[in-house]
């Protein structure tokens, strides 16, 4: 069995991850992997739940119903068809998370198929034609992880996914049936001067005014402090189509869209869809 580089390194998340899956493979130096693709998914899942995409209860729930699925189909539970489970896990609990979708999956597994079945025994599986225009999954679980603050009295902390009665009645006030929460800032993700996100800033206030929509300001801000807060605006009455146009113009790879109910749901770029 192999094992990956300094994943013994932090002993209490192991300790965690040991108290919450009682069944991870482990020994006394740390998890053991019998190939490099188990290493690979282990890394991920910590990844993601470092950045609060979701919990170590519910990693273990979402485990154990992939493993419980498998055994229903027949799977004889050796133990050496574990980091399989735990593979399924994770692409559900993703997609279930909106780091990706069902359909980006599926296409990527027949992506995978067809590779290996091109790829001559013993060679490496070359997975080629890729879409490029994928969001790579740490940019994703950044997004569901981050804090999207509107300057309100009080300010108002959004997270994607979780129903906000504050930002429902928010609406109400202003009589907005939806919003759109976005930035000008770092285009694509590319990190821009104080300056220059300042200027596109500015641009984007001027042309939510052009569209003759009312905006509130606020601030993307990441939890971890990895980057650096992004000003934004929670524009009143924008729907998805205005949404679109905004990332579009101003080069976002996504955007915070509210519903009437106060629920904030990531809406990516077009091309990321």
């Amino acid at each position: 069995m192999r094992r990956a580089p300094d994943m013994s390194a932090d002993e209490t998340k192991h300790q965690e991850l040991r108290a919450a899956l009682p069944g991870l493979p482990f020994d006394d130096d740390g998890p053991v992997f019998r190939a490099p693709w188990e290493a690979q998914a282990f890394a991920m899942t910590l990844a993601l739940h470092e950045r609060g995409v979701f919990t170590w209860q519910e990693w273990a729930h979402a485990l154990s119903v992939a493993i419980k699925d498998a055994q229903a189909a027949g799977d004889p539970d050796h133990g050496d068809t574990y980091y399989a489970h735990w593979l399924s896990a994770l692409e559900r609990l993703s997609a279930a998370k909106g780091c990706v979708s069902t359909a980006m999956l599926e296409q990527r597994r027949v992506a995978w198929d067809e590779a290996a079945r091109r790829t001559p025994h013993g060679r490496p599986i070359v997975l080629k034609n890729a879409s490029p225009r994928a969001l790579p999954a740490a940019t994703l679980a950044a997004y569901h992880a981050a804090i999207y603050r509107i300057d309100a009295q009080p300010d108002i902390d959004m997270k994607i996914g979780v129903e906000n009665g504050a930002v429902a009645s928010l609406l109400e006030r202003h009589g907005a049936g939806s919003a759109v929460f976005v930035t000008a800032f770092n285009p694509f993700g590319h990190v821009l001067s104080t300056e220059d996100n300042a200027n596109r800033q500015r641009t984007l206030i001027e042309r939510v005014e052009r569209l003759g929509l009312r905006a509130l300001p606020g601030a993307g801000i990441d939890p971890m402090n990895i980057w650096s807060a992004e000003a934004s605006l929670l524009v009143l009455d924008a729907t998805r189509d205005i949404a679109d146009i905004l990332m579009t113009e101003f080069e976002q790879n996504a955007v915070v869209y509210v519903d009437r109910a106060g629920l904030p749901q990531l809406l990516l770029h077009p091309d990321f869809r």
